[in-house]
């Protein structure tokens, strides 16, 4: 195999490296909303060149991860809190039905035991204060059963739906996680499963997101009304 071969597997292995690092600095909030982001810095501190820093932004702009102005300036996207609050009923619409797709007659002793692991991940994260850690497995307990109603087009579909909610989950952690609700709730969508009840088990996941959403709506007045008296 020849050398120009090669080549773009290994560009393309730093363009992915480089957005991906990006991504998901952005989406646990190291570059905040409104960080200007300079290809040519970027470039030094990454030790790569500026194309696949300015393919990466044009990546993350596609995703609204990003905004820019032409041939101005690229600035980390502010977080769209009434788009995140759309997306919740599609979400928990797609992963009531993600359960009514799976065959919890088929389900083993693994899948249960991880999803409590997730569980005990959350845990482990909300009493360690760190908010990207409990954001990750609050997502992997979800993807548990998502993932088996073996329909990869609604994985990718519900992926792209929770990545600004995760945004605001991390940036708003300590009212966001601070109280032990969400974990109660996916107590109760795991005693369903096991039960092998998909309807409470559609119930309980339904639950989860509705409260969750009462939570931010809960988190996003008190701002408004502290931003009001200041």
């Amino acid at each position: 195999m020849s050398t120009d071969q090669e080549q773009p597997i290994g560009r393309r292995f730093v363009n992915d490296s480089v957005y991906q690092r990006l991504r998901q600095w952005i989406i646990e909030g190291r570059l905040a909303p409104g960080t200007f982001l300079r290809d040519q810095e970027l470039a030094r501190d990454f030790g790569v060149s500026r194309t696949p820093v300015r393919e990466s932004l044009l990546r993350l702009e596609a995703e609204g991860l990003v905004v820019t102005k032409a041939n101005r300036w690229t600035q980390v996207a502010p977080l769209d809190i009434a788009g995140v609050i759309r997306r919740y009923p599609l979400i928990w619409t797609l992963e009531t039905y993600a359960v009514s797709a799976t065959r919890l007659d088929e389900w083993t002793a693994d899948d249960f035991a991880q999803m409590e692991r997730y569980n005990q991940q959350l845990i482990q994260a909300i009493h360690a204060h760190d908010a990207a850690a409990a954001a990750q497995a609050d997502d992997q307990f979800h993807r548990v059963f998502i993932d088996q109603a073996h329909n990869p087009e609604l994985t990718a579909v519900l992926s792209e739906l929770k990545m600004p909610l995760t945004r605001v989950e991390i940036a708003y952690y300590k009212e966001m996680w601070s109280s032990k609700e969400s974990l109660s709730e996916h107590d109760a969508i795991l005693e369903a499963l096991r039960s092998r009840n998909v309807e409470a088990a559609k119930n309980a996941i339904e639950t989860n997101w509705k409260q969750s959403l009462v939570r931010i709506q809960e988190v996003m007045s008190q701002i408004s009304a502290h931003q009001t008296d200041s």
